[in-house]
């Protein structure tokens, strides 16, 4: 094979870097970005050697591919681990346990114990921490207690998939720095179908639909009480006004529909007072009509 014929065949491989994956060295270095784009249009022209969701996507599978290379991993091993949940990218727990268990982050493997069985199964997992000699072990944990349940192994193999949890939590505990800015497909909640009533109404029910509801549970004469003290207040004339408009609108209308136009009127009466009295009672011309009780009340 010639020079010319070699140095062509290097220049298409999966040439990705080795020296530095740190976040800055691949970042920065021009030459890694440079091979880390090659390799992530590479992976998104796959069709049977990666997942549906980065099919088509260099952007996604350069993710994939500097997190692979920060674990010192295959890019498509650790491609093939991935799932789309929500809008969000998740990598499964079993690939979570050996990435913690080949981080350097703990020494041999983790353990895990058991005790019950259906919903009553709890499972604790431990390790050892590197630098140090005992297990450290994680709280118990019950399958009644787990909340998202995204794998169809909950069903099947309980076991198996509350060990990788636990792993998760102990190592979220207890060595974060190897799983930071990771999250297991579990740990993203898949939003749930919203349900809607497609039922055919008939012209009654629409009409009963758009009937206005009642007003919510309000404590009138406490309202009343509260705004006839500042009506009452030691404050000028004018200052009781300002302040008995501004608790008024400052109420819900629901709030508005229980005290009524008239007593605001002769709560606002009160106020304008000289001396706090109650003031003559309206004409009954100047009282606003039943069909709207808030004409003619200022707000």
């Amino acid at each position: 094979m010639s020079e010319a014929t070699t140095i062509e065949s290097q220049s298409t491989a999966l040439d990705l870097p080795a020296a530095n994956t740190t976040t800055s060295g691949l970042v920065l270095h021009a030459d890694n970005m440079d091979s880390m784009m090659r390799a992530a249009e590479l992976m998104a022209a796959g069709k049977a050697t990666v997942p549906k969701h980065l099919q088509g996507s260099p952007s996604d599978c350069m993710a994939v591919i500097m997190q692979a290379m920060q674990w010192n991993m295959n890019p498509f091993v650790v491609a093939q681990k991935t799932h789309l949940v929500n809008g969000q990218l998740g990598y499964e727990a079993q690939l979570v346990n050996a990435v913690v268990q080949s981080s350097g982050a703990i020494t041999g493997r983790f353990h895990y114990e058991y005790t019950g069985d259906g919903n009553g199964l709890a499972c604790r997992v431990g390790a050892v921490i590197a630098g140090e000699t005992d297990i450290t072990w994680s709280e118990w944990l019950k399958v009644s207690d787990v909340t998202t349940k995204n794998s169809p192994l909950w069903k099947t193999n309980p076991r198996q998939q509350m060990g990788y949890l636990q792993v998760k939590n102990w190592t979220r505990a207890y060595t974060p720095g190897a799983l930071l800015g990771v999250y297991t497909s579990d740990e993203l909640i898949e939003a749930q179908p919203r349900e809607r009533d497609i039922t055919p109404r008939t012209a009654a029910e629409f009409a009963q639909a758009a009937k206005p509801q009642p007003a919510a549970q309000v404590d009138r004469d406490q309202l009343i009480r509260d705004m006839e003290m500042i009506a009452r207040s030691n404050d000028a004339a004018p200052q009781r006004i300002a302040d008995l408009e501004a608790a008024w609108k400052k109420l819900t209308k629901d709030e508005r529909a229980a005290v009524g136009a008239d007593e605001i009127k002769r709560l606002k009466s009160l106020a304008a007072a000289e001396d706090a009295t109650p003031a003559p009672a309206a004409q009954q011309d100047d009282l606003p009509t039943e069909d709207n009780p808030f004409d003619g009340v200022e707000e």
